[in-house]
């Protein structure tokens, strides 16, 4: 190999090491924005579940943790820490008023301190009162009523007839009723084969206080029974959740079905 050819060579060689080396620099410079453009995201630190909570739960240091949301998703219900910095440690205690998903955030509604309240003080909604109604399995949709369903309250009454018959009136009094408990169970199954039957001989009402008034009058008037009202929203013809039927005076009932039956005692 002549002199000429290998200096060519080395000449070559010294380019091509020239050429990986700015492919290197080029790249590693690409890079560079992508991080600084990741740390320049503006987001706020949030309170959310560390990990599946029931509701009625009473809330401890492992059922929480913090992380950083983008600003633009935050909702002014989410508990901040930068709007409240000890909310971790604060809300240890405290009651969730519903269910949580593992790493969905705390609302500021949905948690309430008991503040030296029971347990069912801290579920009830702001200005409900807890109501317990007897019942059995035929009162109550065969068992299968389980704690924060929906229901309608109905009362039969039975009146006695000129001819020795008996008229029996079947009223729908109250619509939409949250149920908080029945008989010692206050959580919601959620999980397993088959629906849980649940035999109680009490159910608690979330009423407000008019609701009450109207629930204790028609107890006095015959025998009250539930009825499990459907997942799906309805909005025709009511006031409101867990109320009474619009359109009516206090203490009245609106009836749905009546008969006479003859020949009773």
């Amino acid at each position: 190999m002549s002199a000429r050819q290998l200096i060519v060579l080395v000449v070559a060689a010294i380019a091509a090491i020239g050429a990986l080396l700015l492919i290197r620099g080029m790249g590693g410079s690409d890079s560079a924005p992508e991080v600084t453009d990741a740390a320049a995201i503006a987001g706020e630190q949030v309170l959310v579940a560390a990990r599946d909570v029931p509701q009625g739960a009473a809330l401890t240091p492992s059922d929480l943790a913090v992380v950083l949301f983008p600003s633009d998703s935050v909702s002014p219900s989410f508990v901040r820490l930068s709007a409240q910095p000890s909310a971790q440690a604060d809300l240890v205690g405290a009651v969730t008023r519903r269910a949580f998903a593992q790493g969905e955030p705390i609302t500021t509604g949905a948690v309430v301190q008991p503040e030296g309240r029971g347990f069912m003080a801290a579920q009830l909604a702001p200005g409900y009162r807890a109501v317990s109604l007897e019942i059995d399995a035929q009162t109550a949709a065969g068992g299968y009523i389980q704690p924060n369903d929906r229901v309608d309250v109905l009362v039969t009454t039975r009146i006695d007839t000129p001819d020795g018959g008996e008229q029996v009136n079947s009223n729908i009094i109250l619509e939409d009723v949250r149920v908080l408990a029945l008989g010692e169970t206050t959580q919601t199954q959620t999980s397993g084969e088959a629906p849980q039957v649940i035999q109680a001989a009490v159910a608690v009402l979330e009423l407000t206080a008019e609701d009450s008034r109207v629930l204790a009058l028609a107890n006095e008037m015959g025998d009250l029974s539930l009825a499990l009202r459907g997942v799906q929203i309805e909005t025709v013809g009511m006031a409101r959740p867990g109320g009474r039927i619009p359109a009516q005076q206090s203490g009245s009932v609106r009836v749905h079905a009546f008969g006479t039956v003859t020949g009773g005692n």
